[in-house]
């Protein structure tokens, strides 16, 4: 099946007013402006959704049942999912197939957060998230396992990180390139946290190591604000506010031993996986959508930590193994490279939303909206996570 023969498209996209680390508004705030703006901006009614899926529940974010019942909606569809940037595509898909089933005709999907820096200090009392990964039987598929010391995302990703850097030469420099790049998008995003924080060369050897080879700045950032997009049918779309943008084609999370360290791709050796060669699997998200890997104009990545492009640059075939670091080198990331990355400056710069706000990007850039980082002539957005996972949304 043709993911994009069925033309189910986003119709309408919104965010909070701003992002931040501190914004003092609930995260039910926080998700009714992103919600209220989206609607706007498809120029849906309230009363036209009758879907709705949470990618974050309470406390940090809002359950599906207390935002539908305050915000006055009737849903026959509902999804509530995990947090984690892995469920970015299986959210949207499930709201498209749902909408293909008759569940649904127009599905709105929200993500919203808040901090024990900001607003999360009033709710620490109220349970939610509070399970330390590493202390799971085996530990997370971050790669953190607490028997050994290694309890966060952050430091197990180090070791991905170094180890690569051991076995193809990279430096710190290289890790640098990245974060730099994706600063130098977010100069031009208004949205963006760090728009007015540039990072140089200089500037990145003075951040502190927090776990080696990674520096401050080579982590996703720890913030508040909110996303909300907004699908219909391309039918009922036709008749909306905005140029639809399509969901074309869908690849989901490859779950085995050789994917178990999630932000290590396959051969590295890493936690369960095997030490080999590695050649990139086929990605059927091209075939679906209709495309090939030359045709994506934009590629948005889930940046939590800089070598995840690294993974994600080979695992989906752009260069060959060991190669991305001297990719990102010779084709810079910006607006203007031959194939941009991560225009709204991603996670590291424009905050971290498991990748929503991203698909938020991905819409606006196909939709010819985003001003001065507007990539000429965009058609194809690509979505991709170092899990395998992908998305493509196409102009319509």
């Amino acid at each position: 099946m043709k993911l994009r023969d069925t033309e189910v498209c986003v119709v309408g996209v919104g965010t909070s007013e701003e992002f931040g680390f501190d914004l003092g508004k609930s995260p039910h705030r926080l998700q009714a402006e992103a919600f209220l703006a989206a609607l706007a901006d498809s120029g849906l009614e309230k009363a036209d959704v009758d879907g709705f899926a949470t990618a974050h529940g309470s406390p940090t974010g809002v359950d599906y049942e207390e935002f539908t019942s305050t915000m006055g909606l009737d849903c026959r569809y509902i999804d509530q999912a995990w947090a984690h940037g892995r469920w970015a595509t299986g959210v949207t898909v499930h709201a498209a197939f749902a909408i293909m089933a008759g569940m649904a005709d127009v599905v709105a999907i929200a993500n919203t957060g808040v901090t024990a820096r900001g607003y999360g200090r009033h709710l620490r009392n109220l349970g939610g998230h509070s399970t330390v990964e590493g202390l799971r039987d085996v530990g997370g598929g971050h790669g953190e396992w607490a028997v050994h010391g290694v309890d966060t995302p952050g430091s197990a990703t180090s070791l991905v990180a170094q180890r690569y850097m051991d076995r193809y030469g990279a430096s710190s420099a290289d890790l640098a390139r990245v974060g730099m790049g994706f600063r130098r998008n977010a100069a031009q995003n208004p949205m963006a946290i760090l728009r007015d924080k540039p990072l140089t060369p200089e500037s990145y050897e003075q951040e502190p190591v927090l776990s080696g080879p990674f520096r401050r700045c080579d982590y996703a950032l720890h913030n508040e604000g909110s996303t909300c997009l907004i699908l219909a049918s391309a039918d009922r779309a036709r008749d909306l506010a905005k140029k639809p943008v399509t969901i074309a084609g869908a690849q989901s999370i490859r779950a085995n031993r050789d994917n178990y360290v999630m932000f290590s791709r396959p051969g590295l050796g890493v936690g369960f996986g095997g030490d080999y060669p590695f050649t990139p699997e086929p990605a059927p998200v091209y075939d679906m959508a209709g495309v090939t890997r030359d045709d994506v104009d934009a590629l948005y990545v889930y940046d939590s930590f800089g070598s995840n492009l690294w993974m994600i640059l080979e695992r989906f075939g752009f260069c060959g193994e060991g190669e991305a670091p001297e990719w990102v080198e010779k084709n810079g990331l910006e607006v203007g490279a031959p194939l941009p990355v991560n225009t709204n400056g991603g996670l590291m710069a424009e905050g971290h939303f498991a990748g929503y706000a991203h698909l938020v990007e991905m819409t606006r850039q196909l939709r010819g909206e985003c001003g001065p980082r507007q990539v000429t002539g965009a058609e194809v957005a690509q979505w991709a996570t170092p899990w395998g996972d992908s998305l493509i949304l196409t102009a319509s």
